[in-house]
């Protein structure tokens, strides 16, 4: 039989997932995915001849399937795409400006700083007093306004040990805080809407629940662009007959 046509394969596309563990959870579409893999691989259990004249031959050899393994590297960092990575959940900080007074923070030692409740410190806001309720002057203050670090200059009147209290307001821009490495595993379903580049065909990739974990480091000072990659499993979904699929169309716009 003759091949009907001699084409090779360049794919890309737009990668979309879901929550599986949130049941309303509808696709989104994770931005710049560098790299998806699916590995196939085999168990093989044979039967091996001690007779003589044939020692050593396969008498009987049995092939059994194993998981499809699945690879997924990303280079996009929303806060869903970071939390992913840090195996964290994404909780939104409110836009909203907070105010906090009087916040007890004890200086173990002049010149260090200390952490406060709240981070996004608005640095006009920041008031601070001492045990006796007496204003401490603003440049005898140390702070990070980002961090929401406070503390008071070496050759303040402040003694070390001694407690002091910081009334201030944060920003009002809000954003969002992730709990790393608070998650075991993520249940994915994923679709890749695709492209043939060689024929122009499109195709869509289907995997229903992929279980992936994060897979290798994160280089928060690297000079390139960092990259989450992910590594697990594809699973058999409720009413499939394959753990994933592809689809080709040729007369797709």
């Amino acid at each position: 039989m003759t091949r009907q046509a001699d084409n090779g394969l360049i794919f890309e596309g737009d990668v979309k997932m879901r929550n599986r563990k949130i049941s309303e959870s509808g696709f989104v579409d994770v931005g710049n995915t560098t790299s998806l893999t699916t590995a196939a691989a085999t168990d093989t259990q044979d039967r091996v001849s001690k007779r003589k004249g044939s020692y050593g031959q396969a008498l009987d050899s049995l092939k059994t399937t194993k998981p499809t393994e699945i690879g997924l590297k990303m280079d996009t960092f929303d806060k869903t795409n970071l939390a992913m990575a840090l195996m964290g959940e994404a909780a939104i900080i409110a836009a909203g400006a907070q105010t906090v007074t009087d916040e007890k923070v004890v200086i173990g030692k002049r010149g260090q700083l200390y952490k406060l409740k709240h981070g996004n410190i608005d640095p006009a806001s920041i008031k601070v007093k001492d045990g006796s309720d007496q204003a401490i002057d603003a440049d005898k203050v140390i702070y990070n306004d980002n961090a929401g670090l406070i503390g008071v200059a070496a050759d303040s009147t402040v003694q070390d040990g001694a407690s002091i209290k910081v009334s201030y307001k944060t920003r009002t821009g809000g954003g969002f805080k992730i709990d790393a490495a608070t998650l075991s595993s993520l249940d994915l379903e994923i679709i890749v809407d695709g492209r043939n580049r060689v024929t122009g065909e499109a195709g869509v990739l289907h995997i229903p629940h992929a279980v992936l974990a994060a897979d290798g480091d994160i280089d928060w000072f690297g000079d390139d662009f960092a990259e989450a990659a992910f590594k697990g499993t594809a699973v058999l979904a409720d009413g499939q007959t394959s753990s994933y699929s592809f689809t080709s169309y040729s007369n797709a716009g």
